[in-house]
């Protein structure tokens, strides 16, 4: 799952899944990592998530049962990489959809907010995150195809995501 906010937004992930503090370094680590490829390759990132934004435009036009996941996969990807801070700007666009879409009062905690919408982000199918991923794998493909001097780095966003994955499943 290429999820933007899960590698940025650890506080919320580490409270959620009650990782080691072993594994906290290394999600640490793995997330320096990944947004070391952000700085380095953004056009590669602006890709992935324009193929992620696409997606979630299909399965919302389509009426399907997942639409509210991927509108909160999205919605957190847009939170973290803006680097909204809903305690500080709670009537920012994105905190108000963002609290609409988990039914929360205005209130609600930056905190609450961002776990409420990795709950029902992680709705999205793992089927569908394999379909997506193969659309971001071809993508990545593309990228090295153009820009071959970035490709040893682009390559290592599946990678960097699959490592840390694999720690929260563990929970």
């Amino acid at each position: 799952m290429m999820f933007i906010a899960l590698i940025l937004a650890l506080p919320v992930i580490s409270l959620q899944h009650a990782v080691s503090p072993e594994e906290e370094v290394r999600m640490n680590d793995l997330a320096k990592a990944y947004r070391q490829i952000y700085e380095t390759a953004p056009e590669a990132f602006k890709l992935a998530d324009n193929i992620y934004e696409q997606i979630k435009d299909y399965e919302c036009a389509r009426n399907q049962e997942d639409c509210k996941a991927w509108r909160a996969w999205r919605l957190g990807d847009a939170i973290t990489l803006r680097q909204v801070n809903c305690d500080e700007t709670p009537e920012d666009e994105l905190c108000m959809k963002a609290r609409d879409l988990h039914g929360l009062p205005k209130g609600t905690s930056h905190q609450e907010i961002f776990s409420g919408l990795v709950d029902v982000a992680e709705r999205v199918t793992p089927t569908d995150i394999k379909y997506a991923s193969d659309v971001i794998d071809a993508a990545v493909s593309y990228v090295c195809y153009k820009e071959p001097e970035k490709c040893s780095i682009v390559r290592q966003m599946s990678v960097i995501v699959d490592q840390m994955e694999e720690i929260i499943k563990k929970h």
